[in-house]
């Protein structure tokens, strides 16, 4: 299902400058998501803060070598062997192409349209299908006029269904998308309020969406929202088709539900279809996701799949985790935070959850709806209803719309103008010991009151200077070939500096990709919004699911682990999922082991699952010249390995196995991919480049108090001294990352300008420094490395590496993120 670049040209109706035989496997829309360019066409978009066509000359340096674009480069001269494909509008141009791998795909297309719910269904029923056939789905919501050609461009003959969810803001967008997805079975959840302000009502919202379904031969609806039963049998071509409807109340409808039992956070459903009946358990309560799993499987009921595996499939369903989710707060209190929808519908959904909650005293703390398009008082009277209806012990509102109508609400709600007006008065006692539901839209900025809710009053901090890894990215690439690509590693917390925040700027500067050491790290990336590869390097096989469900790429170490991968994404109808090899080269630790590299190339042949995007080592000793001749045979066995696997594969991928000492002391291995780790962090010291200390590990004296001559200092009474003392008390111990080892003067502290010991054993929450001679007082900064005492002088002093150090920092130390 390749193009070739003369054949995108043709599609889109667009002028070809440049090479026409070029082909074109992969589409790119953002210039930091590139992990492979062979055979990748980039997509020079302009959007309202950036503009496609600005990166054209960085993805060519970087090898992309056909551009799609609204404008030539002013250059176009430099740029031999490119193809350019200029057309009037490349988002539209994007939607050709799409709708042209469409009609080349002979099996079932799905597509899932609605108010809510529609990426959940989408999920499940894709997990559903997935149980027993390939499935290709769009990746999570990914419903736009961008992200639905995007997912479509995805299907290929390996798969037998493909999944997609559509969503649109304006009227006239549907046409669009029905020409890029065609499906033959349409879904629609529901229709409610959400992006309401641009039609006329829920009949002209309901009337568009269904446009998606104009090709289709079967539409599967609940028959319990009368809107869309009603404008279907209204529309003279939609009527005619396959209707499959379901209903909790009607025995009339196609497929016929009843509620037989309910347990332990589990709904027992008997569901009729055909006149065959069967029992089935949906691991969910609250009437939203209920109905979202009725969906999927009534989806499954008409594409003839065995009850048996639909009943099987639905006791395992899992939370989608990416609308509402619960995390702790302050005194004892739980937050679920929904910042994804704003609309009476979806709050509906959250309360619904919000009351599940057993035993627990609830708040709601919601924002104006902006999307509605509904008269205000009406709007807000049916909100304070609904907020009695569901029994909420607490309200609060914020913003001028609520403000205005809170007369509708009971005597004891609050209300406040703005999310700044509430965090001028928020008083942390008032919450305690309950479930509080933060539902606003996005331009209420209700993470500012989560970080509210969520604070912590550790004054031990781990400061964090942003230019400082600017800086130090910057000198790497100076040891670097303009195409060598950067791996950063973030593992441990970003070596205890944050990983999520340290990866948001990595991104920002273009790194191609990110290192992390287990899954549950790439997954806070993901959470976090980060959207370059993520390589997981120890990945443990019984998270492979997890990987793939965010889009994670795992290191493969042996032949367990190229089973397990390998079997789980032709389970998922995954085909070329991302994964990198690694090789013992002398290490001696993970990786293939010379001796098994025959086996190895031969098991790839078979595998069409996977695609090898790098093969890698690691340095066991590069920054020590005593062991260069060392360093040297592992790249030469790197390389042999490296020869072994091309062939075996037939195509080519990246190669790297330089670390932070490797770039500094062996450039000219560099390869087509670097990774360093520590150096970014400016820890440690190499001639040649000037890396800057990013963190500072510091706190604030508690108090001052003088201490007599003879008196001791701490636990086992081991500090005494013949002269009167002045102690500070501080709020830092080992259980905060200040080794044990360096209390009784082992250990220094940076106070008023000078170096201070630290005397006494070290607690595991405090310590105490000797003051004497300093003006130091209550509330002075007292700094545990940095700029004046190295964390390489530290490691020294505890026998270790900085490396340890560093992350020895626990979470529970706030890290605090600065530029200079």
């Amino acid at each position: 299902m390749d193009y070739t670049s003369s054949d995108i040209a043709r599609i889109t109706g667009g002028s070809l400058t440049g090479s026409g035989s070029l082909v074109v496997a992969d589409l790119l829309i953002d210039s930091r998501q590139v992990s492979y360019i062979e055979n990748t066409a980039f997509i020079a978009i302009k959007g309202v803060n950036h503009d496609g066509h600005d990166f054209i000359e960085e993805l060519y340096s970087r090898g992309v070598r056909v551009f799609l674009v609204e404008r030539l480069p002013a250059n176009i001269d430099f740029y031999p062997n490119a193809a350019f494909i200029v057309c009037e509008n490349t988002v539209d141009a994007l939607q050709l192409l799409a709708a042209s791998k469409r009609s080349r795909f002979e099996s079932a297309v799905i597509a899932v349209t609605g108010s809510a719910g529609k990426t959940i269904v989408k999920e499940w029923l894709g997990d559903l299908l997935g149980r027993k056939a390939p499935v290709v789905r769009s990746p999570r919501s990914y419903n736009s006029q961008i992200g639905v050609p995007l997912s479509v461009w995805k299907l290929n003959e390996k798969y037998s269904y493909g999944i997609f969810e559509a969503g649109i803001s304006f009227p006239g967008e549907m046409e669009k998308l029905q020409k890029v997805i065609r499906p033959d079975i349409g879904i629609i959840t529901n229709i409610g309020d959400a992006h309401s302000e641009n039609f006329a009502g829920y009949e002209a919202k309901a009337t568009e969406k269904l446009k998606l379904f104009t090709d289709a031969s079967t539409i599967v609806f609940c028959r319990d929202h009368s809107i869309v039963r009603r404008m279907i049998m209204a529309d003279s071509n939609l009527r005619t088709k396959n209707l499959v409807d379901w209903s909790l109340e009607n025995n009339d409808a196609q497929v016929s539900i009843r509620q037989i039992k309910k347990k332990g956070g589990h709904i027992g459903l008997e569901m009729t279809y055909e006149g065959r009946t069967e029992d089935y358990m949906i691991p969910f309560t609250d009437r939203a996701s209920v109905e979202n799993a009725i969906t999927a499987a009534c989806v499954c009921l008409v594409a003839g799949m065995d009850p048996a595996d639909i009943r099987t499939g639905l006791a395992g369903l899992m939370s989608v985790a990416m609308r509402m989710e619960m995390k702790s707060g302050i005194n004892n209190c739980h937050l679920i935070e929904d910042y994804y929808n704003s609309d009476p519908g979806s709050l509906k959904m959250a309360l619904d959850f919000l009351s599940s909650q057993n035993n627990t005293r609830t708040t709601l703390i919601l924002s104006d709806f902006v999307q509605s398009g509904r008269e205000e008082k009406e709007l807000y009277s049916e909100v304070a209803h609904m907020v009695r209806k569901t029994g909420i012990d607490k309200f609060i509102g914020i913003g001028d719309a609520l403000m205005r109508n809170n007369s509708f609400f009971d005597e004891s709600a609050r209300f406040y103008y703005s999310t700044a007006n509430f965090a001028e008065n928020f008083n942390p006692k008032e919450f305690r010991n309950e479930v509080i539901l933060l539902k606003g839209a996005r331009k209420f900025e209700f993470e500012k009151i989560a970080r509210l809710l969520e604070q912590q009053q550790h004054i031990t901090v781990l400061e964090i200077n942003l230019d400082a890894i600017s800086n130090n990215i910057n000198e790497f690439r100076r040891f670097l070939n303009p195409g060598t690509r950067i791996m950063a590693m973030v593992k441990a917390f970003g070596y205890g500096s944050g990983s999520s925040e340290i990866a948001s700027l990595l991104e920002f500067h273009r790194i191609s990709c990110l290192g992390v050491a287990c899954t549950d790290e790439g997954i806070e990336l993901r959470d976090a919004g980060v959207r370059i590869p993520v390589i997981v390097m120890n990945p443990d096989v019984s998270s492979a699911e997890a990987m793939i469900d965010n889009n994670l790429e795992p290191e493969i170490y042996n032949f367990s682990s190229l089973s397990r991968f390998g079997d789980l994404a032709a389970r998922n109808g995954l085909p070329d999922y991302p994964v990198h090899l690694k090789i013992d080269t002398g290490m001696h630790r993970l990786g293939f082991m010379e001796d098994e590299l025959a086996e190895l190339a031969a098991r790839l042949k078979g595998i069409t699952s996977l695609k090898v995007m790098s093969v890698f080592s690691h340095l066991a000793a590069s920054e020590d010249p005593a062991y260069d001749q060392f360093t040297l045979r592992q790249i030469e066995r790197f390389n042999s390995a490296a020869d072994i696997i091309r062939e075996a594969t037939g195509y080519p991928f990246l190669k790297h196995i330089l670390n932070t000492a490797g770039i500094i002391r062996f450039p000219q291995y560099q390869f087509d991919m670097v990774r360093p780790g520590l150096g970014i962090y400016g820890a440690g010291s190499w001639d040649g480049i000037s890396l800057r200390p990013v963190s500072r590990f510091k706190t604030r004296i508690l108090q001052v108090k003088k201490v007599p001559a003879g008196e001791p200092v701490g636990y086992g009474c081991r500090d005494i001294s013949d002269t009167m003392r002045m102690i500070a008390i501080l709020p830092v111990g080992y259980a905060d990352g200040l080794r044990r080892s360096l209390g009784n003067g082992r250990g220094l502290l940076f106070i008023k300008g000078k170096r201070v010991p630290i005397v006494g054993n070290i607690c595991m929450d405090m310590c105490m420094a000797d003051v004497t001679g300093t003006s130091a007082a209550e509330g002075d900064d007292a700094e545990i490395f940095g700029p004046n005492i190295p964390i390489a002088e530290i490691a020294a002093r505890c026998g270790t590496i900085p490396y340890e150090v560093l992350t020895s920092i626990p979470s529970r130390v706030k890290r605090v993120f600065y530029r200079e």
